[in-house]
């Protein structure tokens, strides 16, 4: 029996191949982009999430989980809280926001727009994925002192059976995966 939930076969993405690879229960692959393709120009930025965007449009069943930033208008509206967020997220009581609050090492009343980047998107991915099987994000943003964090959550999430899909840079890599859970696939833009 196989746990396979999709098979990406080799495309072209705004120049840039990205090779074939089989999602699969319980399983993370780490797409690693470099900062610029063969021309110079940016794989960051935009380029990320339209790939991200691509990811998400055909694989069914997936979520490209996006941190929480607030925007227009709602930057002059009060804060929302961590607690506040898990109970809109996933419309959970009080009692449960403050576990999986603090399962995230985070206090329920910390306002989320103050949370660094890693924090964040832990926030957001946490609550995806008590909702789908699959996800698609990346890790552009995180501090390093908040990489190990961010991964020890998602790292959780592969172990109870969910699956990835992350973009992460390449440069920042190590040479090696350490767990055998982890497919790497490096992005070679020229």
């Amino acid at each position: 029996m196989s746990n396979a939930i999709f098979h990406s076969f080799q495309f072209e993405y705004k120049g840039v191949l990205i090779p074939e690879f089989t999602i699969e229960s319980g399983k993370l692959i780490r797409l690693c982009l470099p900062n610029f393709d063969s021309n110079g120009g940016d794989l960051t930025g935009d380029f990320r999430y339209r790939l991200l965007n691509h990811f998400e449009e055909i694989i069914p069943k997936s979520k490209y989980s996006k941190e929480y930033n607030r925007r227009g208008i709602l930057n002059f509206t009060k804060s929302m809280t961590v607690e506040q967020y898990l109970s809109n997220a996933l419309n959970v009581d009080r009692n449960s926001a403050q576990k999986i609050a603090y399962y995230l090492k985070l206090d329920v009343h910390d306002k989320v727009d103050q949370l660094p980047v890693g924090k964040r998107k832990a926030l957001s991915i946490k609550c995806d994925f008590e909702k789908y099987d699959l996800l698609v994000f990346d890790y552009h943003g995180v501090s390093a002192d908040q990489i190990e964090y961010l991964e020890s959550i998602v790292d959780v999430e592969i172990a109870k059976g969910k699956c990835a899909i992350v973009i992460d840079r390449l440069e920042f890599n190590q040479e090696i995966e350490t767990d055998k859970n982890i497919t790497r696939i490096e992005i070679d833009a020229t």
